[in-house]
């Protein structure tokens, strides 16, 4: 009867053991809501607030290029009038005649329409219109980067809930294990072959088993949480979702080409050379103060007064006029100079940026490759320790069938089990990570997810 108590307890052990990841595929394969990874970024990139928000940005930058908000087009106003006054007056002329009038009357009315266009002033319109061109595009890009930097928090978010997911799968197996244990561990005891303490023991195992279930179901709805947050989800939205549980990253990214794809593509890198643009067109602009400016007018006016009083019964006119006008400022107490003078260090300026983003962008990319092979190596240490914990539990389990260890023992085998685990699902956890930061740096991330 102990035997086969040894045995059944052996090979309920090595089911448990063996199938860990297999019942983790399992029970997400299972799931009736399995939120997969492309759908999750498509959501965040619609429903999130911030991306929203980025995408008006851009609608603003948009409108603004235009040829009437760069001044190519002429401005046309219109204006109209009407009073009315009613005068009493009493008038004596030198002939000794006297008039006097009550309650008279008289209307006027005018209206008439003005048209200017510039049609020089220093090319100024064409400079403006290349400036706001540039702030459009400096917008396109700096909303690419701040998209592409909230896929990357979803895909870190995503694989952070598979993560704690594998975790709580394994911890959950461990917890039947025990709870398997401490039966056997009592049953052994009515049958005399075993004693209280290694009951106690075994529950003490069970509930510390207990306790880390419950704190990785918490860590798991909080993750779920934040995932949810980033989706442009409700407060209140359920969090009894799964996803994914496999953890892939690609490992054969190259250096040199994640490099030389970052130095085109980069979105901060585009937005400083769009800063450089829009500082070479705000010093055209600035310099077309040295130059007159050129205008064409041409008005239309009509004026009626009725009168019941004065020298006027009634007067009509109608006027046409047209023309042009030069202005030049001969002397502003010297601020073009100053204007030009400031335009041209912020043209200087913006090309020392440009250079400092692509250093940056340089060490950036060169620190996130050493972390990404370094995690690469991790994975496979950790792969090789699992499959050296592995048949260490074998080994263990064909011992305690024999009864030459203790279930004390067996325990440290399967704690140092899970313990590894542990850590092969933070190392692939974390070699994601810098895999989805090398994209990101090199404005890949957005066209990996729309593959």
């Amino acid at each position: 009867m102990d035997h086969f108590l040894r045995f059944a307890l052996g090979l309920l052990l090595f089911l448990g053991v063996g199938f860990f990841l297999s019942s983790v595929q399992a029970q997400s394969a299972a799931s009736a809501d399995t939120l997969r990874l492309d759908a999750a970024v498509q959501q965040a990139l619609e429903e999130n607030p911030q991306a929203q928000m980025a995408r008006r940005r851009v609608d603003i930058a948009e409108n603004n290029v235009s040829v009437g908000n760069a001044g190519f087009l002429p401005t046309l106003s219109g204006q109209a009038g009407y009073t009315e006054t009613i005068s009493n007056s009493e008038q004596t002329f030198l002939t000794g005649e006297t008039q006097n009038t009550e309650g008279a009357q008289s209307t006027q009315a005018n209206a008439g329409a003005d048209f200017r266009w510039t049609v020089f002033d220093g090319l100024r319109p064409f400079a403006t219109y290349d400036r706001l061109g540039a702030e459009r595009d400096r917008q396109a890009a700096a909303t690419e980067e701040e998209i592409a930097v909230l896929a990357s928090d979803v895909i870190d978010g995503y694989y952070d809930v598979a993560r704690r997911q594998q975790q709580l799968a394994v911890l959950r197996e461990a917890l039947s294990i025990s709870r398997e244990r401490l039966r056997i561990a009592e049953l052994r005891e009515e049958l005399g072959s075993g004693s209280r303490l290694q009951v106690r023991q075994a529950r003490v195992d069970l509930n510390a088993d207990s306790a880390a279930v419950l704190r990785q179901e918490t860590e798991l709805a909080n993750a779920k949480s934040q995932l949810n947050q980033l989706l442009g989800r409700s407060e209140d939205a359920s969090t009894r979702y799964a996803v994914t549980s496999t953890i892939e990253v690609d490992s054969a990214l190259g250096y040199s080409s994640l490099q030389q794809r970052a130095f085109q593509e980069s979105p901060a890198l585009a937005q400083a050379r769009e800063a450089l643009r829009t500082a070479q067109a705000e010093r055209r602009e600035v310099r077309a103060n040295f130059f007159p400016t050129i205008d064409l007018t041409a008005g239309l006016g009509y004026s009626q007064l009725d009168a019941e009083s004065g020298f006027l019964q009634e007067s009509r006119s109608t006027e046409i006029t047209y023309g042009a006008s030069l202005t030049f400022d001969l002397f502003d107490g010297l601020n073009r100079w100053r204007r030009s003078q400031n335009a041209e260090i912020r043209e200087t300026n913006a090309r020392l940026a440009v250079e400092d983003v692509r250093s940056q962008l340089a060490t950036a990319l060169t620190s996130a490759y050493e972390r990404y092979q370094n995690r690469l190596r991790l994975v496979r240490l950790e792969r090789e320790n699992l499959d050296a914990v592995r048949a260490n539990v074998d080994v263990a389990l064909e011992q305690f069938e024999v009864g030459t260890i203790t279930s004390v023992e067996l325990r440290e085998v399967q704690e140092q089990f899970i313990q590894v685990e542990s850590r092969l699902l933070t190392a692939q956890f974390e070699a994601k990570q810098a895999e989805v930061e090398l994209l990101r740096l090199s404005g890949q991330l957005l066209d990996r997810m729309g593959e």
